[in-house]
């Protein structure tokens, strides 16, 4: 019966809208209000959506779609959301994260008034305040059982391996030569241990548990995950993410529930260096410091001009993402480098008080010491309880949220990256999640927590 409706209704679009292109504009507006009628009674599937187009591989679809799927879909999301709220009365969770955050964004855009170029800090803006609506609210938000919190682990494990299984395509189909930085589509190579990194957590909480079906296949795709990580990242050639990477697996062995992937990473590094070395050639180089190089890649003058920029004005700053910019001028009072338009500062705490003065920062620092707090604070108070099911997910996180600050504090661009809020997003789920209200039996018992 709906298969003759959708007939009938396409063959009088025709009639409607004389073009040989209507059966397919009705038929896109049809499925359109389908999905979002889908949509409104699962809202959490719009976030999940949301999540992975953010997460996907920059150049794997067009930039421009890329930027318009990004933007739309987290409005959908917070629509959506919106609609559950009024219609089912559910309460609102608010955090002191995402409240400083929100007076962050509110304070970035007073700098309007007085930066160089307000085009980019409204930019700049949207940027910051779609990551606050779909990382530090929505996430929080609706990830409210465990149920959510596997679907969200599932959404971002599929990402993960989108990204690294595109990278192993990139390797077979284009070749890779030895002492070259490996480039996966447009990803920027720094930036691709970091994407690999943050999904990292995702795959290995789908083999934690060993009530989970199939628990052993997850092992082995979780091993086989680590297994591209590790190679990725070191023929990328990226000092950061090869210590961000380092200090996670080191981390892993601190906890027991997360020492096994410790054991199999350092199993994986041992037999990569004797089976294939030369995927740690580029790597080599780059910490060996080549003449004209440093150890941080020219980071120091950036930074010394950045500081400059600062003490010009502390109090108010130049404006909300107008650093890079700003900082050209200085360049040439500490260092010899040509620069041509703006140039990242390489670091985030610098570049949002180059912007946004003293007020800025204090917030926007404010805000990750907030979900630290309040990761720690959850971390004893599901300990104390007994509940023993998600402390490998403190584990996991606590492991990959250090070895991501170790690339953080000198990442160009860092400051507004998805990768980074969603870091602060792990961070404040466990405050959020009813456990007592998932629907699947978890074991709350009195068991000795795994003290590592």
């Amino acid at each position: 019966m709906m298969a003759i409706l959708l007939i009938i209704i396409a063959g009088a679009s025709g009639l409607v809208y004389p073009s040989p292109y209507a059966p397919l504009i009705v038929g896109g507006i049809v499925a359109a209000a389908a999905i979002l009628v889908v949509l409104l009674r699962e809202p959490i599937w719009a976030l999940y959506a949301a999540i992975f187009v953010v997460l996907l591989p920059s150049g794997l679809i067009d930039q421009q779609l890329n930027s318009i799927l990004n933007r739309s879909l987290a409005v959908v999301a917070l629509f959506t959301w919106m609609f559950s709220v009024i219609v089912r009365r559910q309460r609102v969770t608010w955090t002191w994260t995402t409240l400083l955050m929100f007076a962050f964004i509110l304070w970035s855009g007073v700098t309007l008034y007085w930066a160089g170029d307000s085009s980019i800090a409204i930019t700049s803006l949207q940027v910051y305040t779609l990551r606050l609506a779909l990382f530090l609210f929505l996430l929080l938000n609706e990830i409210k059982t465990i149920e959510n919190l596997d679907g969200m682990m599932n959404v971002l494990a599929i990402s993960g391996w989108v990204i690294a299984l595109v990278g192993v395509g990139t390797y077979f189909f284009l070749g890779y030569t030895p002492g070259t930085r490996f480039q996966v589509l447009s990803v920027n190579p720094n930036g691709l241990g970091i994407s690999l990194l943050v999904t990292m957590p995702a795959v290995l909480w789908q083999a934690t548990h060993p009530s989970r079906r199939h628990h052993m296949l997850m092992i082995f795709m979780a091993s086989v995950f680590l297994l591209l990580t590790i190679g990725l990242v070191a023929a990328s050639g990226s000092r950061g993410s090869a210590i961000s990477l380092l200090i996670t697996l080191v981390a892993f062995w601190f906890w027991k529930s997360t020492r096994l992937w410790g054991m199999i990473a350092l199993l994986i590094l041992v037999l990569a260096v004797i089976v294939a070395p030369f995927i740690f050639i580029t790597t080599i180089q780059r910490f060996a410091v080549t003449p004209g190089d440093t150890l941080l890649g020219g980071r120091e003058t950036l930074w010394q001009a950045g500081w400059l920029l600062i003490s010009k004005s502390p109090w108010l700053g130049v404006g909300i993402g107008n650093s890079p910019y700003a900082l050209v001028t200085d360049l040439g009072l500490v260092g010899d480098i040509g620069v041509q338009g703006g140039i990242s500062m390489h670091n985030p705490v610098l570049t949002i008080w180059t912007e946004t003065g003293i007020v800025g920062i204090l917030l926007y620092l404010g805000v990750l010491v907030s979900a630290v707090w309040s990761f720690v604070r959850d971390y004893y108070r599901y300990k104390s309880q007994g509940i023993q099911y998600l402390l490998p997910y403190f584990a996991l996180i606590t492991a990959v949220s250090l070895g991501f600050m170790a690339s953080w504090v000198k990442g160009g661009g860092l400051e507004s990256d998805f990768t980074y809020f969603l870091i602060l997003a792990f961070l404040l789920i466990p405050s959020g999640l009813d456990i007592k209200g998932s629907e699947r039996n978890i074991r709350i018992d009195t068991q000795v927590p795994d003290k590592g």
